[in-house]
């Protein structure tokens, strides 16, 4: 029973080490939509942040975000796993930052 156990830990272990740097990188693509649709929302077109909100995906609800306190931008990020920023640099637009 012992080795069952443990076979079923370590297999957990090892399937955790191969899906979680999927899981990162996809995670890490929602919150650069989210920081890039609500930046381009807000600062070109001209809207509020609660009125841009409703326009995000249903399955984007976990992602917070938050308008920079300096300069034009948004900040999206999901705790402990990812983090994006978008910035308004007129005349283009919103752009991530790397």
């Amino acid at each position: 029973m012992k080795r069952l156990g443990l076979f079923a830990l370590l297999a957990a272990v090892l399937a955790a080490g191969l899906l979680l740097p999927d899981f990162q990188r996809q995670v890490s693509i929602g919150t650069g939509f989210v920081a890039k649709q609500m930046c381009s929302c807000m600062f070109v077109g001209g809207r509020s942040f609660e009125s841009c909100l409703p326009d995000m995906l249903p399955m984007m609800d976990d992602i917070e975000a938050q308008v920079l306190s300096v300069g034009e931008g948004v900040r999206a990020w999901v705790p402990l796993l990812a983090e994006r920023v978008a910035r308004h640099q007129a005349p283009h637009g919103c752009t991530l930052e790397p």
